[in-house]
């Protein structure tokens, strides 16, 4: 309850956008706890996911501003995105996708992670005898590693054997089942150190992270050049939301039902 007093002050100081504009936000068809919620065409009515719960909260505090929310399966996204039929999703910085997609910059031109709407860092995870291993032995450990994660290719470590699953939490079963020594998953939020993976009351992270990425609200081009003055002001507004302590109130509330749902969001994004 204080948490959402403490959003909602902090909402109430946002300047009105200049013009009436509907935003179309395209996201994943399929659950990634706790980013998005619910799985199909349909947009829960209550907690439909952190990332949602955000703009949702942008869309009733900022004066013009209407938010359509379609569900699509992410590779349908990207490509309504580069043909301009919806205006926005939430994406890591890829070069390629800098074609068609427009992310906040500097005045020199430089992406300008300030106005990233998160920032996420992923650890190796296991058990505590693998943590202390990793530590202080020079032996090879095989590492599960989902399909798709383009994280992945920041771990250099030359110790670890790559071991291909189809999802992340059948790796963490591997790592459960100790058919495997660890995997990855996300242990840091805005800075704040978590542990939002599958089994987290038994398994550990190894601080540092190995990779660092940032989520952005991104525009189609077409949404940005006639509407440039609001899509910045969404960016700024986006830049000073408490994201961390949404997030960690939707872990809190994930673990107390079932303690294996959480989802890296951005692992393959």
């Amino acid at each position: 309850m204080l948490l959402r007093l403490f959003i909602c002050l902090c909402l109430g100081s946002f300047v009105p956008a200049i013009f009436a504009q509907t935003l179309t936000f395209c996201y994943e068809d399929k659950e990634l706890a706790p980013s998005y919620m619910g799985t199909g065409l349909h947009v829960p009515d209550t907690r439909p996911g952190v990332s949602i719960e955000v703009l949702q909260m942008m869309e009733q505090k900022i004066d013009g501003l209407s938010i359509d929310f379609i569900r699509e399966p992410w590779q349908r996204c990207l490509h309504d995105m580069k043909r301009n039929k919806v205006d926005a999703v939430i994406a890591s910085y890829r070069e390629e996708r800098a074609a068609f997609m427009v992310y906040p910059t500097t005045q020199h031109g430089k992406l300008n992670t300030q106005l990233a709407l998160n920032k996420f860092g992923r650890c190796i995870v296991g058990d505590k005898q693998f943590i202390k291993a990793l530590a202080s032995s020079k032996q090879s450990f095989s590492l599960a590693i989902p399909n798709g994660y383009s994280s992945a290719k920041n771990i250099t470590d030359e110790r670890f054997i790559k071991v291909d699953t189809l999802s992340q939490l059948d790796a963490y079963e591997l790592v459960s089942k100790r058919v495997v020594d660890g995997t990855i998953g996300l242990c840091m939020i805005n800075e704040k150190v978590v542990k939002a993976f599958p089994f987290a009351k038994r398994l550990e992270a190894y601080h540092p992270p190995f990779d660092t990425s940032y989520g952005f609200l991104t525009y189609s081009k077409q949404f940005f050049k006639n509407n440039e003055i609001l899509a910045k002001e969404l960016w700024e507004h986006l830049a000073e939301f408490p994201f961390a302590q949404v997030y960690m109130e939707y872990l809190g509330f994930e673990h107390q039902q079932i303690d294996s749902i959480i989802i890296d969001p951005e692992g393959s994004k």
